[in-house]
């Protein structure tokens, strides 16, 4: 079974809903989760910068079409909001989704937001996207974390929610770790020793978020894997994960696939060999014929997110 570290699902299902399409989840994505043995994934609300609606009305919207999606196929879906929540779901079979914030780009700009997000359901948060806001600089900027970012990150690990830093630059990532004093997580990062881009991590980054407790989730993303690219493929995929496990254990390496699979339009970039959930088989085949063990594979693709998620749900 998988568990995907960070998923754009709630962006794709907004998108139909704002078509006027009804049930979407079931009809459209809930077959792909079942044949790539997919049991759950932390679900974001992202705002798009190149859309015309503003970025609060985005997340409103999302926040809108998981509530009606939950109305009416409550048996496939369970929103996490309780560690009981993830112990009935797996009984019953159901696929959960751990709700995030993809940068608080979308919320007014305060750390009384925090507790609101929290009361609608998120357990997870990351502070910017690309971004600089009020509270930290992303990948785009130089600037660092503020003293508004400060308190927000004291707050998120007070309130035991997932402090993910995928987003932010080397400042403010530098910064969170300074001021975190609980598990930080990268949901969909990869190795920036094997494909230099910013939002790929240093090797002593990845040394400091597993120092934490935390983990490093491995992006699909294909410009995240290699620069060239005749080697955006499934194998170069694999090194950063092999890279990753080398240097913190397997124990601080999840999956954070990033799949943009509800673009019918051809307009989003991805791997052919890793598409969509029902691909992902092909993955957890290479990681064996690469040496891990049967059990480091479940650690990766499972086990690590939902100990972290065991503890934001308590």
């Amino acid at each position: 079974m998988i568990f995907d570290g960070h998923s754009d699902i709630l962006y794709g299902m907004n998108q139909k809903r704002q078509q006027g399409e009804a049930d979407v989840f079931r009809r459209c994505y809930e077959k792909w989760f079942r044949q790539g043995q997919v049991e759950g994934c932390i679900a974001v609300l992202w705002s798009n910068p190149d859309m015309a609606v503003p970025a609060a009305v985005q997340v409103t919207q999302q926040l809108q079409t998981l509530k009606q999606e939950l109305e009416v196929c409550g048996d496939e879906i369970t929103l996490l909001r309780s560690a009981d929540d993830l112990v009935q779901a797996q009984q019953q079979g159901s696929i959960y989704f751990l709700l995030g914030v993809e940068g608080l780009d979308g919320c007014p700009q305060n750390e009384a937001r925090i507790d609101w997000l929290y009361e609608q359901g998120v357990r997870h948060v990351g502070l910017t996207w690309n971004g600089a806001n009020d509270f930290a600089g992303g990948v785009h900027t130089g600037d660092g974390l503020t003293d508004l970012g400060r308190r927000a990150v004291r707050r998120i690990q007070k309130k035991r929610m997932l402090l993910d830093v995928s987003h932010l630059n080397d400042g403010s990532l530098r910064d969170v770790l300074l001021v975190a004093d609980g598990p930080v997580i990268a949901s969909h990062s990869n190795c920036r020793r094997l494909c230099d881009v910013p939002r790929n991590l240093t090797d002593d980054q990845i040394k400091a978020i597993a120092a934490t407790g935390g983990l490093i989730g491995i992006n699909s993303y294909p410009s995240f894997i290699a620069s060239a690219r005749e080697k955006q493929d499934l194998q170069h995929l694999t090194d950063h994960l092999v890279h990753a496990a080398e240097l913190v254990g397997t124990e601080h390496v999840g999956l954070g696939l990033d799949l943009n699979y509800w673009a019918e339009d051809g307009t989003t970039a991805e791997l052919p060999e890793l598409q969509q959930y029902q691909k992902a088989e092909a993955l957890l085949q290479l990681m064996e014929q690469r040496g891990f063990a049967k059990e480091e594979i479940r650690q990766v693709c499972r086990d690590n997110f939902l100990r972290l998620l065991q503890g934001a749900l308590a």
